[in-house]
């Protein structure tokens, strides 16, 4: 079974996204977060069904809601650089590796 690892910067991304939504609803946050890991579990057994995108260093992308998951593919599966909201500067963010 293929596996996802998550980068540091995916794990912020994750905490980041968890702490706003559980600003208003803890329950729902704890259960995107699942959703979220889930999807991302169907990326390492599936990789082609992202987009593999030149402007984002040739990463991939899968859209979940308003969020974008970008990763690569490695030997053992996938691994999660980042996990961004859609309104965000994708490009620059990704390009500058923050």
């Amino acid at each position: 079974m293929a596996t996802a690892r998550f980068t540091p910067l995916a794990r912020s991304d994750l905490k980041e996204i968890r702490d706003f939504i559980a600003r208003d609803k803890s329950r729902v946050a704890s259960q995107y977060m699942t959703m979220l890991k889930q999807k991302c579990e169907l990326l390492a057994n599936s990789p082609g069904i992202g987009i593999q995108r030149d402007e984002y260093c040739k990463l991939y992308k899968f859209p979940v809601d308003s969020y974008l998951i970008f990763y690569r593919t490695s030997q053992t599966g996938i691994d999660i650089i980042r996990v961004l909201h859609g309104s965000r500067d994708i490009e620059s963010i990704i390009n500058s590796g923050r």
